[in-house]
């Protein structure tokens, strides 16, 4: 039997696969879903794993065991769901619905499970590096042959020039379930060529959004209906199950209204025996217009047009005249007020005359036929982020991103530049490779972007600071694969290694083992977000920072009062563990926090070092800051990372001293902040 080949749109809602029949797209069809499979993942009762159109049914009375929208959280390591024992990150959930494609392809095909199944899978344009080797991942894990990696706007452009015989520049406009891209991209159909010119977006804006604002909106509806308070199951007075069913069927009747909406201008909306209050059965009715709705989302719709316009107007690698066709990809471009909308700010009609929502896949199974000998097609795509290595910049004692390849440049692509020491007689230097974070092409501190990969350099040349000389290069292959290589020109030491996101930092081996405490504010002032992006900015701190052959942590947090969750340990997966059941509330008890503190570190008799992470002042300055004299008069070095408007840096300096003190603006500065003050510690 021929060898399987399959392009596969793996959507945050829906996903979608394709393969050639007889030289026509053919969509693989899934039990009760026909061609989209929903990309949602269900415990059952039994434990059993459910993927598709059966889990989101049965995610609608029991959402709290259910997986949607995980494709937002690809490549965030510290998102995870817990649903009855089982515990999974996006990558897994990822590897559940790609799972249920295979088997519905082996069905289709009548072949055998161990069947070579080539895939050519798609991911956002403006997905990083990190989500696409994640994507990739997935794929692998699910147990495909994944022949490549194609962005989704890319995709799409390939289906719609042979569809509509296109030879000019397009703009696509794609909306998925939870992602947005914007790219520019010029086809050449005689020679099946396509080049990328232009990329922008935003990962967490989509279909999803307009979901949860209709949601809310009815939940509001129902909250002043009846007296009640909604926002959690405990203040609504209803039982778990009665309250998160509730949930469900309230979010499932808003995605269809946004749905019919698109097609109706007003909508009858009715969930009958939606709960039980005061002993009667509450029924929801409501009639919603296509206005009301344009009116409840209109800040998503600014969010969607503000970038568009803006994109325009930078005009990086196009202009605005050059633009001669516009096409709509994803469900959520069926929503009229977009399509008009986009319709206006180009002056143009937009192509209607393919279907929206199959047009990725469709474009990914030609790429998939030319991957296995099939027309040859020809791929020219652009990096979506700059890539380059930490720095340190002398002057201004501040860690720099230095770029080496940069947003725009069409890869395969490789770059070298050349570095030195910022020490006296090193004799290694840590290449640590950094990806430009989202909206920050043009910061150059390191705190505003995404830890990469990283490695350590030995045998470099022992010599006065700035005079060894290292060359770093970076090469970024076709399959988005980077390869680093750092040489000393002079002792010709080299190390060549290929980067994958989240590999721990080999620390230097020399280093003199360290006791850190690491105490966090977990008050009440800490709810929600905040929490949330300390608890990832921690476990990072652990995976990535600290090397545990050489040194010990311990970890306490500080509310009304101090808990000491862990004293001094080596077991990194153990304090992971006390980090994610860590929750916020009460005041901010700094001073038991540093006695307990003291108290450990008082047997030690290694370096000391205590790491506050605090949003706000301790509820006694004075007494704080008196005990945290006795620390460091027992030379136990304190620093002070203060984040948010409510502590100024005057006290974060008393408290540690100026050189030990962190004001950050907001939480998702905190993991940067981490790898500084370790660097800064360890590295003699």
């Amino acid at each position: 039997m021929e060898e399987i080949v399959v392009g596969i749109d793996l959507g945050t809602t829906n996903t979608l696969a394709c393969y050639l029949k007889k030289g026509k797209p053919t969509l693989i069809k899934f039990p009760g879903s026909g061609k989209l499979l929903p990309s949602i993942v269900y415990i059952d009762e039994n434990k059993d794993v459910v993927v598709g159109e059966k889990a989101r049914k049965k995610g609608i009375l029991d959402p709290n065991n259910e997986i949607r929208s995980a494709k937002r959280y690809i490549g965030d390591f510290s998102k995870k769901w817990n649903c009855r024992e089982y515990t999974l990150n996006a990558t897994d959930v990822a590897t559940k619905v790609l799972e249920e494609v295979k088997k519905s392809i082996i069905k289709k095909f009548k072949c055998d499970e161990n069947t070579k199944i080539n895939a050519v899978i798609t991911i956002p344009a403006y997905f990083n590096s990190n989500q696409t080797d994640e994507t990739k991942k997935a794929g692998i894990n699910a147990g495909f042959n994944v022949l490549k990696i194609i962005t989704e706007p890319m995709s799409a452009a390939i289906a719609a020039v042979r569809e509509l015989e296109l030879n000019e520049k397009i703009f696509i406009v794609d909306i998925g379930g939870g992602t947005f891209d914007l790219s520019v991209l010029e086809a050449d159909q005689a020679n099946h060529s396509y080049r990328a010119l232009a990329i922008d977006g935003d990962r967490r804006l989509g279909g999803d959004d307009f979901d949860e604002k209709l949601t809310n909106y009815f939940i509001k509806i129902i909250e002043d209906d009846l007296g009640l308070d909604l926002s959690t199951q405990k203040d609504s007075g209803l039982d778990n199950n009665e309250y998160y069913s509730m949930l469900g069927r309230v979010r499932n009747a808003a995605e269809n209204a946004k749905i019919e909406l698109s097609d109706e201008v007003e909508i009858e909306i009715n969930i009958p025996n939606l709960f039980e209050y005061n002993s009667k059965s509450y029924d929801f009715n409501l009639n919603l217009t296509r206005d009301e709705f344009n009116n409840i989302c209109h800040d998503i719709y600014d969010k969607i047009l503000n970038r568009i316009k803006s994109f325009i107007q930078k005009g990086e690698g196009f202009s605005f005249k050059e633009i001669k066709k516009v096409i709509l990809v994803g469900g959520t471009c069926y929503i009229p007020y977009i399509q008009e909308a986009v319709e206006k700010i180009f002056n143009m009609s937009v192509s209607t005359e393919m279907d929206r929502s199959t047009m990725v896949a469709i474009g990914a199974c030609f790429v998939a036929e030319s991957e296995k000998g099939g027309v040859s097609i020809n791929v020219q795509d652009i990096l979506s982020h700059s890539l380059g290595i930490e720095v340190f910049d002398v002057n201004n004692q501040k860690m720099l991103l230095s770029k080496l390849l940069c947003k725009g440049d069409v890869y395969p692509t490789y770059r070298t530049k050349t570095f030195t020491t910022t020490m006296d007689n090193q004799t290694e230097i840590n290449i640590n490779v950094y990806e430009a974070g989202s909206d920050c092409e043009s910061q150059e501190e390191i705190k505003y972007h995404d830890f990469y990969g990283g490695f350590v350099l030995d045998g470099i040349e022992i010599a006065p600071k700035g005079e060894p000389n290292i060359d770093v290069t970076f090469s970024y292959d076709k399959s988005r694969c980077l390869t680093v290589v750092a040489e000393d020109k002079k002792t010709k030491a080299k190390k060549e290694i290929k980067i994958k996101k989240g590999e721990k930092i080999h620390q230097n081996k020399r280093q003199n083992p360290i006791d850190f405490m690491l105490l966090l504010d977990t008050s009440g002032s800490m709810y929600g977000r905040a929490l949330s992006e300390a608890k990832k900015a921690c476990n990072s701190l652990l995976e990535e920072m600290i090397n545990f052959d050489i040194h010990r942590m311990g970890l306490i947090t500080f509310d009304s009062t101090a808990h000491k969750l862990s004293g001094l340990s080596k077991d990194k997966e153990k304090l992971k563990s006390y980090i994610s059941d860590i929750s916020a509330s009460g005041g901010t008890n700094m001073v038991s926090a540093l006695q307990f503190a003291y108290d450990e570190l008082n047997k030690s008799k290694r370096e000391k070092v205590v790491i506050i992470v605090t949003d706000g002042y301790p509820d006694s300055m004075a007494e704080t800051l008196n005990f945290a004299a006795k620390l460091k008069f027992a030379d136990m070095r304190i620093i002070a990372i203060g984040v948010g408007s409510g502590i100024e840096y005057d006290f974060l300096k008393h408290l540690a001293g100026m050189d030990d003190a962190y004001k950050l603006d907001n939480m998702s500065e905190l993991r940067n902040t981490f790898k500084e003050v370790i660097m800064k510690v360890t590295e003699k």
